[in-house]
């Protein structure tokens, strides 16, 4: 076997095995087989596995280069606290970092992408942000004790991000409005619709996202897209 092709194969087995392309700094975020129900073939979404993988593969990538790195995310969402570490992982590095968000931006992964310097949504994708589920098997104290939780910090924490992020992005069409109005505005929708869908091209109106993937890779890469006319699908 030659050397160029015995590389060839390790970098497919690290991509397959780890979710990394050390070479083009490029990282695969998706849930992990191993935390998919059994005899199932529903995504997992995000989960303990799915963050300790990353944070592993963003600190190692922004510790051998200060390059940009390009997160392939393709997830339906999942838990808080582990979205949240991957969130905190993303907003800590010191790489400029651009996600590209597959299928859906929703739920866990909506929070997610917003962590990014550069978040583009392909075409056929869409974002949903709502309240999400919660969960929990214990006593009756703990099941309050649990929700309560939820309402003073989830909740507040996740309408925060949002509203920081469409005030402050300059093609948004909700930069003008107060933080507060904006709040007011996401809590209103999420309690009259429940689950909140927007079309890319939305989203990057919202100040959701950037912009909706055109092809243009380098461009991509380094964070050159912008929500201009060129780049956004009709």
């Amino acid at each position: 076997m030659s050397r160029n092709r015995q590389r060839g194969l390790e970098l497919i087995e690290t991509l397959q095995d780890y979710s990394l392309d050390v070479k083009n700094r490029e990282i695969y975020l998706s849930g992990h087989p191993e935390a998919q129900l059994p005899e199932t073939d529903i995504e997992p979404g995000v989960e303990f596995l799915m963050a300790t993988r990353f944070i592993k593969n963003i600190r190692w990538l922004s510790t051998t280069s200060k390059d940009p790195i390009l997160v392939h995310m393709k997830t339906c969402g999942g838990y808080w606290e582990e979205g949240m570490a991957i969130y905190d992982a993303i907003q800590f590095c010191p790489c400029y970092v651009v996600i590209l968000s597959y299928t859906h931006a929703r739920s866990m992964s909506s929070l997610v992408i917003q962590a990014a310097d550069s978040r583009i949504l392909m075409p056929n994708s869409y974002f949903l942000y709502h309240h999400g589920g919660y969960g929990y098997q214990g006593t009756f104290k703990g099941a309050d004790s649990n929700m309560e939780w939820a309402k003073r910090v989830q909740t507040p924490t996740m309408v925060g991000i949002y509203a920081e992020r469409m005030k402050k992005t300059p093609h948004s069409q909700y930069k003008k409005w107060g933080p507060q109005r904006i709040k007011d505005k996401l809590m209103k929708d999420m309690d009259k619709k429940e689950d909140v869908f927007l079309t890319p091209e939305e989203a990057v109106k919202y100040g959701l996202a950037d912009a909706v993937f055109n092809g243009d890779w380098e461009a991509l890469k380094n964070g050159q897209l912008n929500p201009k006319e060129e780049n956004l699908i009709k």
